[in-house]
């Protein structure tokens, strides 16, 4: 009788010995299964960010893109995302394109344009820009502007023309657990997530204009795990119009 309650005794702390190393392999294997799967995750939403960030910029004049470095989880930039442009008619050298105060500048092509937009004055052969605005309906070769023309533009050799750019205002940023996007203050779900922790952007310059690379730091982690790693996912983005 007494061996059998030795043995009965033995065989619950071998029984409980197995049953604790299961079940600690079992919170290694859902732990790193967990991971992986965050991994992979991971890598997709870093390209999904690197791709709209790219966008910085787009159509526009040189080093007018990013607008706001001030904060480092969000990033303010301009973009044409529609891929709105046009110029003014070829000059000859010495004349002026557009002349300060004019509150019209004629342009080749109006096609885009609509009352409200917000657009870059710009000539190339002096890299000089001014923002503005459409205020009305454009003809089909003037496009009525929301303040007097600042500068006089006029051409030049290497330059004879002066272009019009539309843009967009784009702000990415982090809210909770998604990452959002608003473009000219409609906001939309870029991303949404329950393992994202932590989002930053890290630029190259210590002012806007001068930005020319922009680095990218997500950061997640399992929500259901407290002691899980964090992982963390990199990329940096060159600018396609810096100078």
């Amino acid at each position: 009788m007494v061996e059998v309650l030795i043995a009965a005794a033995l065989g619950a702390i071998v029984l409980g010995v197995v049953v604790s190393v299961f079940v600690q392999e079992d919170k290694v294997i859902k732990r790193e299964s967990e991971e992986t799967n965050i991994r992979a995750k991971g890598r997709h939403l870093i390209k999904v960010l690197t791709k709209e960030i790219r966008m910085a910029g787009f159509g526009l004049p040189p080093n007018t893109g990013v607008t706001d470095i001030s904060a480092t989880d969000s990033i303010t930039f301009r973009a044409n995302l529609d891929d709105v442009r046009t110029s003014t008619p070829p000059g000859a050298v010495g004349t002026n394109a557009v002349v300060q105060n004019d509150t019209a500048i004629t342009v080749v092509d109006t096609t885009g344009f609509s009352n409200g937009d917000k657009i870059v004055i710009f000539d190339p052969n002096f890299r000089v820009y001014e923002l503005n605005t459409v205020s009305g309906t454009p003809t089909s070769t003037s496009i009525p502007l929301g303040t007097a023309v600042a500068s006089t533009y006029t051409y030049a050799t290497n330059s004879r023309l002066v272009t019009v750019n539309k843009y967009n205002t784009v702000i990415i940023y982090q809210d909770g657990t998604a990452i959002k996007k608003s473009v000219d203050g409609t906001v939309s779900t870029l991303i949404s997530d329950s393992s994202i922790s932590g989002l930053t952007f890290t630029y190259d310059s210590a002012t806007a204009a001068g930005v020319n690379k922009i680095g990218i730091t997500l950061t997640m982690v399992d929500p259901d795990d407290a002691s899980s790693t964090v992982i963390e996912f990199n990329s940096d983005v060159s600018l396609r119009n810096s100078s």
